[in-house]
């Protein structure tokens, strides 16, 4: 059922509007409306700031714990765990691209080595021994004219007295030159002059021969890795170790940032300021007696009900319904809300969804299997709780089909039937079990939606709508009618009866036309073709009831011709398909009926639900800007009564 809602003002002096936006956190049931609405987190404040951060905090943190009670945020706590955290983090970055650096290195420095290796592998001892000098050079040179150029200034400087040889990868090109120890002042010289561009290579490997460069570049690949996944382990431990801390600053910033929120929809003059609030009827004489505990009589809670709310707008919706329904309200505002004025479809369709699901899958097996699978659902509260809530709907529809299996005969399709199970109304997979199926899934419809179009005229006398009741009862005339002539012609009622049932199709039909004026004449015989396709349209469960009844035959059917182990293999894997295909498709269907066919007919959406201050998170202490640094309109007055408080 959808909770009354009574719109309320509370006033007060300006220098108390933290404290009791507090207040009203903790008390958990009043929401804050205004003119002017402001999205959570849009304000600059530091409460948002810090919120930011911590977010970006925990989206690096793996399984977060649950969330524990709301602290203040402490900004000296963030600072600590961000440098913490970022150190290690840069640590694992520094080594990740050394990592890389080096491998591409080594691959530049290694196609050296193969190109003359008696030299190459020399190393610092054995040079010195033979007065020879090696550098190695990695040059920024994808075209290989700096290598051309270099080898002709080499040439022209030393002749045959140096060795230049290259070899290229991707974009740098490694070279190896060999020359006479007493050149080498020389030709580090000329190395350095502008022309040639070199790229470096991490100091603790410069002045080495290749053969020693390459060898120590190897030893620290062989470290880094390890290194690396230590820090990555200690920098996981951090973040998992600060998630309790973290979720509940997050709690306490999410309060602050609802505070911020509410502030800047408050009307302040110099001295006052007033909060245009929703609160529900039953809990409004708490609201007044917690406020007058906490803050005493400077307090003014004015009732606004009378007048629509004042100026706090269109009311929210708050549901209220049994808790085993819970599920059921996510599916409705799946699609929408329902309007303040509107019904609660939520116990409708906690007893209809199930019950539609149960006749399309109607197996034994398959049924006892989704409650298994949705009790483990549930007991798996870490989850959270959008898989408690499937859980609990795959619980019940799991029960219906456990008992429409037990009417229909089916244990695994046929092979219930096969092996004695009897059905207690009519075997599905039967070639006689095609009429009374259809006929059942006719009469679903029919119900259904009769049921829908009388929610759908009760709402327009409740609003005193005439279009609408004449155009939803004219419908509902004119399917009442068709029912009923179709009744006597079956039931071989009497003529007096089916002529009156032709009348009320008729008037139906009439009535809706006329209340779509000159276009009645096309629109009523056309709205009279749409509401009997929308009963057929139920014909779906017994399409997709069938579906799974033959594919399971055909598991059965494959099962039995094939050798054993290979049957029983086929058989698995196809009633594993069907038991997924039960566990998605009915039920989709069976929404798709809801929202298409059924909520079509009453139910209207468009509403805003229910969030009061401390719906983030519990309340901490009011840490609120100064009210003078929230925005304002001078032009505003706060009028209660006769009382007109001061600017």
């Amino acid at each position: 059922m959808i909770t009354a809602m009574s719109g309320v003002q509370v006033l007060g002096r300006r220098e108390e509007l933290a404290a009791v936006l507090a207040d009203l956190q903790i008390f958990g049931a009043v929401e804050v409306a205004g003119r002017h609405p402001v999205e959570l987190g849009a304000l600059a404040g530091e409460a948002s700031h810090d919120l930011g951060r911590i977010q970006v905090m925990l989206a690096a943190t793996e399984q977060p714990l649950p969330p524990p009670a709301s602290t203040a945020p402490d900004r000296a706590v963030l600072e600590l765990f961000e440098r913490e955290t970022s150190a290690l983090a840069a640590s694992v970055e520094a080594l990740r691209s050394e990592e890389e650096q080096l491998r591409h290195y080594v691959e530049v420095l290694g196609d050296l080595e193969a190109l003359i290796p008696e030299v190459a592998r020399l190393t610092d001892a054995e040079l010195r021994a033979v007065r020879l000098a090696m550098v190695a050079l990695l040059l920024d040179d994808p075209s290989g004219q700096v290598v051309a150029a270099l080898s002709t200034q080499l040439a022209a400087r030393f002749g045959d007295r140096v060795l230049l040889v290259s070899a290229s990868a991707s974009r740098v090109r490694g070279c190896l030159l060999v020359l006479p120890r007493a050149l080498l002042t020389e030709a580090e010289a000329l190395l350095s002059g502008d022309q040639i561009s070199q790229v470096t290579v991490p100091e603790d490997f410069a002045g080495l021969s290749l053969h020693s460069t390459v060898t120590s570049m190897r030893s620290r690949l062989g470290v880094i890795p390890p290194a690396q996944a230590r820090l990555s382990r200690d920098l996981q431990a951090l973040r998992r170790s600060q998630v309790p801390l973290l979720l509940a600053l997050r709690s306490g910033c999410l309060a602050l940032v609802e505070r911020e929120e509410s502030a800047a929809r408050a009307d302040l003059t110099a001295r006052t300021f007033r909060l245009h609030c929703w609160v529900p009827t039953t809990r409004l004489p708490g609201l007044r007696d917690h406020l007058a505990l906490t803050r005493g009589a400077e307090i003014v809670v004015f009732d606004t009900s009378a007048v629509g709310g004042g100026e706090a707008g269109e009311p929210p919706v708050l549901l209220r319904n049994r808790p085993a329904w819970g599920p059921f309200e996510r599916l409705v505002g799946f699609l929408s809300w329902p309007s303040p004025r509107g019904v609660d479809p939520t116990g409708l369709m906690a007893i209809a969804l199930p019950f539609l699901f149960g006749v399309m899958v109607g197996d034994v097996v398959y049924g006892g299997a989704l409650m298994l699978i949705g009790a483990w659902l549930r007991r798996s509260a870490d989850r959270g709780p959008l898989f408690d809530d499937i859980g609990r709907v795959l619980l019940v529809g799991g029960g219906w089909s456990v008992a429409f299996g037990f009417l229909f005969g089916e244990a695994l399709g046929s092979l219930g039937n096969t092996w004695g199970m009897p059905a207690l109304w009519f075997y599905r997979g039967g070639p006689e079990a095609l009429e009374p199926l259809l006929l059942f899934a006719l009469a679903l419809g029919a119900i259904h939606l009769v049921l829908g179009l009388a929610l759908g005229v009760w709402m327009a006398i409740r609003e005193g709508d005439r279009h609408r009741l004449a155009e939803t009862g004219g419908t509902l005339a004119m399917l009442v009618g068709i029912l009923a002539v179709v009744a006597a012609l079956v039931l071989s009622l009497p003529s007096a009866v089916l002529w009156v049932a032709v009348a009320v199709a008729v008037t139906g039909v009439g009535v809706a036309s006329a209340s779509h004026g000159w276009l009645g004449l096309l629109l009523g015989p056309l709205e009279m073709l749409g509401t009997l396709g929308n009963v057929l349209s139920y014909l779906r469960l017994a399409a997709v009831g069938l579906a799974s009844v033959y594919l399971a035959n055909v598991a059965n059917e494959l099962a039995a011709r094939a050798p054993l182990l290979l049957g029983l293999v086929v058989a698995a894997l196809l009633h594993g398909l069907n038991l997924a295909l039960a566990a998605f498709s009915p039920m989709v269907q069976a929404l798709r009926l809801h929202y298409v066919e059924f909520f079509s007919k009453f139910h209207t959406g468009g509403g805003r639900y229910f969030t009061p201050l401390g719906a983030h998170g519990a309340a901490v202490p009011p840490i609120l800007p100064p009210v003078d640094a929230v925005s304002t309109d001078s032009t505003r007055g706060v009028l209660v009564g006769d009382a007109l408080f001061e600017r």
